[in-house]
């Protein structure tokens, strides 16, 4: 449901309700009725939902559920060691791997030692 994906997408971004409805310049309480399923928008603050959050009115109206969007989640350390991906259209050995994800678990100041290395 529509209010569902709404509050999952402002959760996601780790926002408030008062953030988002004062950055689409509109009252709390307002919104707060659409995360609800109280209210539901016209066309014009759906495009500005869908424009908010970088994705489309149609997603905002899909009827699948919330846990699909989870199954789509990739595990980043998983995907940087083992999976299918370029950096300038080459492929990275088993040391960039490695670099790359020491370096993105000092970003993340993820303290425990990477079991693959």
């Amino acid at each position: 449901m529509f209010n569902d994906k709404l509050r999952y997408l402002r959760k996601h971004q780790e926002l408030s309700q008062e953030e988002v409805s004062f950055k689409l310049g509109m009252p709390k309480s307002t919104y707060s009725r659409y995360e609800t399923g109280a209210s539901e928008p016209n066309l014009n603050t759906l495009r500005k939902f869908a424009k908010f959050f970088d994705c489309t009115v149609d997603y905002l109206l899909e009827i699948d559920s919330i846990a699909d969007d989870y199954n789509k989640v990739v595990d980043l350390n998983d995907f940087i060691l083992n999976g299918k991906y370029t950096i300038s259209s080459k492929f990275p050995t088993n040391r960039d791997r490695k670099i790359i994800h020491n370096v993105i678990n000092s970003i993340f100041k993820i303290d425990e030692q990477p079991k693959y290395l």
